[in-house]
């Protein structure tokens, strides 16, 4: 399985307490992700550190 690392910033979802994270090209076209695509998040801390993990529950189609 490919593995890429990347550094993102959280960002102020506008109207809303909620932040948003960018998925870096790299990994959108690697990954095939499309607009639409949904995904799970298991939010976690391990050794004081934040891991929050995405996985894809359903593929758009792309357009």
């Amino acid at each position: 399985m490919a593995e890429i690392e990347n550094t993102v910033k959280s960002r102020l979802h506008h109207g809303s307490n909620s932040l948003d994270l960018t998925i870096p090209s790299e990994v959108v076209k690697s990954f095939k992700i499309n607009p639409g695509d949904v995904f799970k998040l298991i939010a976690k801390t391990e050794k004081d550190t934040v891991i929050l993990q995405y996985e894809r529950v359903y593929s758009a189609k792309s357009g």
